[in-house]
């Protein structure tokens, strides 16, 4: 996650896609026709849909066929009326979730920085990956290349470990350690079986470490950051090199961690009996822990 010369890299990486770029028309259409059904609160018939829209009924079916199967809309059985799904709205309590975490979390970033001397990473869980929200700066000669915006491997970072652990439903978990994990260095764990005794340990421990698994030469330790709701919702993470941060000292890096995440989730709302209950309804420790 640190190289001495990563800005060409950061800047590449942080390129968005600007107004020259090309879009894809079925993606275009699929908002369309979300936004249409939006704009009925109670619901349209495939015909209504079509008309709104401009495109042909044959397109528009094959759209909401594919949107329903993913949960974005839903067809009422008796009229035939389509509407907006829970889909969606798992993904917008997703976005308001980071934006929330975020805004909360930056003030501690700097601070645990500065108190550790070292670089601080906020993380969340997002499709298979660790996808950094924000970070604290540390003075160093290196840089960090896990920018806002950049992803990275779950099985070879404390920040995944921690989500996988801490965050993840139990099918999500299992799917990601189905098979053989790839290997970034020669210390990184690609026994699932392996990965699945670490992440207990976590789990007991309350944080997660990763020891040159990732990148050569750089060692982390992470715990998870709980909302009012009890879930795990983020990862706060310590990132040095080896020399600094390592099995050797990493317990004088756990305080000043544990303080910065509970005045987080103090912020966010969070108390111990919430995460149990969230916990009880998502069927309790992982089962293939």
């Amino acid at each position: 996650m640190i190289s001495p010369d990563a800005d060409e890299q950061d800047a590449s990486a942080a390129a968005t896609p600007g107004p020259r770029s090309r879009r894809v028309r079925s993606v275009d259409h699929a908002i369309d026709v979300m936004q249409v059904i939006a704009a009925a609160p109670r619901g349209l018939g495939l015909a209504d849909i079509a008309g709104r829209s401009g495109m042909s009924k044959a397109a528009v079916y094959h759209l909401l066929a594919t949107l329903e199967t993913r949960r974005f809309v839903t067809r009422d059985p008796v009229t035939g009326a389509y509407r907006l799904d829970w889909g969606l709205y798992e993904l917008g309590s997703s976005v308001a979730n980071s934006v929330e975490v975020t805004r909360v979390a930056r003030h501690y970033l700097d601070g645990l920085a500065s108190e550790t001397s070292e670089f601080v990473l906020l993380g969340i869980l997002d499709e298979d990956s660790v996808l950094y929200l924000d970070r604290g700066e540390a003075p160093s000669p290196f840089r960090v290349t896990a920018n806002t915006g950049r992803r990275f491997p779950l099985h070879a970072t404390a920040s995944g470990k921690v989500l996988l652990a801490f965050g993840a439903d139990p099918v999500f978990y299992d799917r990601v350690l189905h098979e053989r994990l790839p290997a970034l260095t020669s210390a990184t764990i690609t026994d699932p079986e392996l990965l699945r005794h670490e992440l207990d340990r976590s789990r007991r421990r309350g944080f997660a470490t990763c020891w040159q698994e990732g990148e050569v030469g750089l060692c982390s330790v992470a715990m998870p950051v709980h909302d009012y709701r009890g879930r795990a919702v983020a990862a706060l993470t310590i990132v040095g090199m080896s020399t600094r941060l390592n099995q050797q000292t990493v317990q004088q890096h756990l305080p000043p961690l544990t303080a910065a995440v509970h005045a987080i989730e103090e912020r966010l709302g969070y108390q111990p009996t919430a995460r149990r209950d969230w916990e009880s309804r998502r069927g309790g420790a992982h089962r293939s822990i």
